[in-house]
């Protein structure tokens, strides 16, 4: 398969034609890079199978491959009904996480979508499921939600959000906003000289805050949700549950069962600790779903009140969407938040 014209660097690869009879010769001769990933790719229960895959691949640096047709002519033909096939994506000297979509069409209409954004550092070979459910795409640029890199403006460049990156001061390593330190140290945002970030807002009073900073209004906040008056990652809508809970403004969780502190529950009924009112469900829930613990998903990994797709542990990694995503340039609550900050390279690190 041949890359984009734009983009002579980066090759992406369709290992072993997705035919397992001619696997062993696929493999043998398909040179694989230092830094390439191979990526596994099924599909989860219920769905069609696709007849061709469209890739998109996103770094840092923008858009590596923008809807790149698997296989380049021809029908797909998958390993079997569960298995598809593997993809080599070799990125060559593009750096940073790598944000990848895959999604499938039968007929030329949609059936299936998978995504999976690997950290910076972390090359090797990967697993993606596709499923029915088609991802949200706020902004309507092409980009969904769970891998957008600025989920609230159209921005299919994929460069980051307008106005906050700046044109480095050197090299060195990616500070807050983008650019470098020319000395490998992350930096903070630069000020107007009164102390408000340059970045965040502008001389109108229009400001792109970060999740957890007060609000008024939505149109102030970078995800654009402006909820219980801090900017949050979503519109958290519903009854018996917020976004300012303590030492977690900016995540929208349920309030504890039993519990209805914003009254919002009538007939008599208490919160049910999964984001409603009534009694307590004990049905498993999908990825994207409120929860409280492992055991109400049925993935088995709850992260930051929602059930997700993977345990999705350590700082700047988020699952507020249900698939456990890198967080750049903004904070994590609760584990990095107050003085500290996720910066371009998904690291947590002081303002």
């Amino acid at each position: 398969m041949r890359p984009l014209p734009s983009r002579r660097l980066h090759r992406l690869a369709l290992t072993c034609v997705l035919v397992a009879a001619i696997a062993a010769g696929c493999k043998k001769g398909t040179e694989v890079e230092s830094g390439a990933v191979l990526l596994e790719l099924s599909l989860g229960g219920g769905v069609s199978t696709p007849d061709e895959l469209q890739i998109s691949v996103y770094a840092e640096s923008g858009v590596l491959w923008k809807d790149q047709r698997v296989p380049g002519s021809g029908p797909l033909v998958p390993e079997s009904a569960t298995q598809l096939g593997t993809v080599l994506i070799q990125p060559g000297s593009a750096g940073g996480a790598l944000r990848i979509h895959v999604r499938g069409l039968a007929a030329s209409a949609r059936v299936a979508d998978g995504m999976l954004t690997i950290p910076d550092g972390s090359r090797g070979r990967f697993s993606l499921e596709l499923d029915a459910a088609e991802p949200a795409d706020g902004d309507g640029d092409g980009v969904p939600d769970a891998i957008d890199d600025c989920p609230a403006v159209d921005n299919p460049s994929q460069m980051g959000c307008p106005g906050t990156r700046d044109a480095g001061d050197g090299g060195g390593t990616n500070d807050a906003n983008g650019g470098g330190d020319g000395g490998g140290t992350d930096v903070a945002p630069p000020t107007d000289g009164g102390g408000t970030d340059v970045f965040n807002c502008d001389a109108s009073g229009a400001c792109d805050r970060a999740i957890g900073s007060s609000c008024t209004d939505g149109a102030q906040c970078h995800s654009s949700f402006c909820v219980d008056g801090v900017c949050c990652a979503n519109a958290c809508i519903g009854p018996c549950r917020s976004c300012n809970q303590p030492n977690n403004d900016g995540v929208c969780l349920a309030y504890p069962q039993g519990s209805d502190p914003a009254l919002e529950c009538t007939g008599g009924m208490t919160c049910n600790g999964a984001g409603a009112c009534g009694p307590s469900s004990t049905s498993p829930k999908p990825n994207g779903q409120l929860c409280s613990s492992p055991t109400d998903c049925t993935s088995g990994f709850c992260k930051d009140g929602v059930c997700c797709n993977a345990a999705c542990d350590g700082t700047c990694r988020t699952c507020e969407t249900g698939t456990c995503v890198n967080v750049s340039r903004k904070p994590d609550p609760p584990e990095c938040y107050g003085t500290m900050t996720c910066n371009a390279a998904a690291k947590c690190v002081v303002q």
